[in-house]
């Protein structure tokens, strides 16, 4: 063997090492985002909701997605490299606070499956939402009250809106969803009115999201009597201009003993499913 064909053997050699370690850069990566339990990251999209459910080796939901200011860079925060594909999304009702974002991201990182309640708005901006959802060939499901979604030994329960309800009021169209799994159950009450919520039965939980941004329309002391929840969570823009979350809210939560978070005075906050039930501002 000649210099020449050394000096090619040796730089075959280091290239098949550089492409190792590259490959086993990434694998590792891949292995240590991917959560090795259920968790849930209460988003900051400001005056919104926004909630994405990541689990262990299959997938991601994405529930609501603010009005779309702040959806990508929340989701930047804490996506890593290989976090890119949310696999479904799922809109609690058509109010521009909770699919704006769904419109921001359509294009960019659409989902594999659309679900929301059937209930449309004759807004022009949910009318394009529906449009491109169409024209990407993303499947769109209707679910009502009785429906479950099951992802190993998680489930979300679907509690309302029933088959046969009607309401021009789509904040009263919500689905209202309680998750579950061994270590904890967090329902999710949209911006549905106590009128209603005060009706539904099976609502007692370790993690409230507090209904419709922490309004005194949607939570009472009855309400929260039911339900019992440790902890509960605000998405709430700060200094809003409908003054959420109410102070009536607050005081009743503070009276059961709950933990309170809110997103305009805490950021993202994310919650991990696990023994111990662990959540916490992300950036603590």
């Amino acid at each position: 063997m000649n210099l020449s064909q050394s000096k090619n053997k040796n730089g075959l050699i280091i290239l098949g090492l550089i492409f190792l370690f590259i490959f086993d850069f990434f694998l590792w990566s891949f292995i240590f985002q991917t959560p090795k339990f259920v968790e849930a990251d209460f988003l900051d999209v400001g005056q919104g909701d926004a909630t994405l459910f990541k689990f262990p080796m299959s997938g991601q939901i994405l529930i609501d997605s603010g009005d779309g200011i702040k959806i990508k860079n929340a989701l930047a925060n804490i996506e890593g490299f290989f976090d890119r594909q949310i696999d479904v999304w799922i809109l609690t009702h058509a109010n521009l606070d909770h699919y704006g974002g769904f419109l921001r991201l359509v294009e960019t990182n659409p989902p594999r499956l659309f679900i929301y309640n059937g209930f449309d708005s004759d807004s022009q901006s949910f009318k394009e939402l529906k449009r491109k959802l169409e024209e990407s060939h993303i499947p769109i499901l209707i679910l009502k009250a009785g429906d479950k979604i099951k992802i190993g030994e998680n489930q979300f329960f679907i509690l309302w809106p029933k088959n046969d309800f009607e309401s021009k009021d789509l904040n009263d169209s919500g689905l209202i969803f309680k998750f579950q799994n061994f270590y904890g159950k967090m329902l999710m009450l949209a911006d549905v009115s106590k009128k209603i919520t005060n009706n539904l039965s099976d609502l007692k939980a370790d993690i409230l999201k507090v209904g419709h941004h922490g309004s005194k329309t949607a939570t009472d002391e009855q309400i929260l009597n039911l339900i019992q929840p440790k902890i509960a969570l605000i998405g709430v823009g700060l200094n809003n201009r409908f003054s959420h979350p109410h102070q009536e809210v607050i005081d009743l939560l503070t009276k059961i003993g709950s933990q309170i978070f809110r997103t305009d005075l805490a950021g993202t906050i994310k919650i991990i499913f696990d023994n111990q039930l662990e959540i916490f501002p992300l950036n603590h």
